[in-house]
């Protein structure tokens, strides 16, 4: 089945924490106290192939940090994900391959996208931002740009203490957004 096919979901892990799966699934994020997001501008007029990555933003909100990938193209990417505890490292191409990314945090979560580039129809790169942004959320503490070969596309965040996470698609516009809650 295709992974991004299916509903939103939400990850539970037991860390030092008796919350269920259950309550995670029950609680409803809210933005009341949520002070204005970093932001990465896109790139203005950007047209890509199928689908590529424009820009980050990041916010903190009352029970949950929200990590959005701001999406070029008309297609939405699938995606696999995996959370470990080994750190992050650059792949794909040859370019740095196996390095470790240098941003801390107590668990990773890994996302390797299908069907995205870094690049416009003409050949320029897709993303403005920073490929590796430290950040100071109560959940998440970084993320990083891990690289990518024909049409695969890898990302990454680095994590502090948290209990579950969803990740899920919108669009007009097209967005992959992440949610970690604390």
């Amino acid at each position: 089945m295709n992974p991004s096919s299916r509903s939103p979901r939400v990850r539970s892990l037991a860390i030092g924490t008796a919350l269920t799966a259950s309550l995670l699934g029950a609680v409803a994020p809210t933005a009341s106290a949520a002070p204005a997001p970093a932001a990465v501008a896109a790139t203005a007029g950007t047209t890509c192939p199928s689908a590529c990555f424009l820009a980050v933003r990041t916010a903190a909100h009352d029970t949950y940090d929200r990590l959005v990938i701001d999406l070029g193209g008309t297609a939405l990417p699938t995606w696999t994900e995996y959370v470990g505890d080994d750190g992050l490292s650059y792949d794909g191409g040859g370019s740095g391959e196996g390095k470790p990314v240098p941003l801390t945090g107590k668990h990773f979560l890994n996302l390797h996208f299908f069907g995205v580039d870094n690049h416009t129809t003409t050949g320029a790169g897709s993303f403005t931002g920073a490929t590796t942004q430290p950040l100071s959320l109560p959940a998440v503490k970084g993320y990083a740009l891990l690289g990518g070969y024909e049409g695969h596309f890898s990302f990454g965040l680095a994590l502090g203490d948290y209990s579950s996470y969803r990740v899920f698609t919108l669009t007009a516009p097209n967005r992959l957004v992440v949610d970690v809650y604390h």
